[in-house]
């Protein structure tokens, strides 16, 4: 299979993915709890869909392409790849049934989340890069510093502390 036929298989999927998600927020009287996993679910469908169509552009897929692979208006797809944590673009494409901030704020959080793994991934990949070692009191230290910054963070927004 070649790469662009592979990225169009991941664009199609990722929507496919999100119209399942949106469909099952649709169900009538779901409770607070059930709303909450609902935005949840299509704010990581949201950033799933978008985070395949920035490489299917890079590999040289047309907006209209991307478009008719995911369903959805050429402008939704260019504000897709904008800016897919806006309230505003959410609401157009969420269920009515779930809270579109909701779903915007599920999306940035999906959004951070990958950010951070990829920062962790980072750090890991450098600590084990064969050309580079750093001493175990030098990795006590940076665990030590890092252990730190995560609890101030934590307990800055109110977190629970850990044991």
């Amino acid at each position: 299979m070649t790469a662009s036929l592979e990225v169009e298989r991941q664009v199609v999927a990722a929507a496919d993915r999100y119209r399942e998600v949106a469909a099952s927020a649709d169900v009538a009287g779901l409770p607070e709890s059930g709303r909450n996993a609902a935005a949840k679910a299509a704010g990581r469908a949201i950033q799933l869909l978008s985070f395949v169509l920035k490489p299917a552009t890079d590999a040289g897929v047309g907006i209209d392409s991307l478009s008719e692979l995911t369903g959805w208006e050429p402008e939704l797809v260019s504000e897709l790849l904008e800016r897919p944590t806006e309230p505003a673009f959410v609401s157009r494409t969420a269920s009515p049934a779930v809270d579109a901030a909701a779903v915007a704020r599920a999306t940035a959080s999906a959004e951070g989340s990958h950010r951070l793994h990829e920062l962790a991934d980072a750090i890991l990949g450098d600590v084990d890069d064969e050309r580079w070692s750093p001493a175990a009191a030098d990795l006590d230290e940076l665990h030590d510093r890092l252990e730190t910054a995560w609890q101030t963070w934590r307990a800055g927004l109110g977190g629970p502390t850990m044991e």
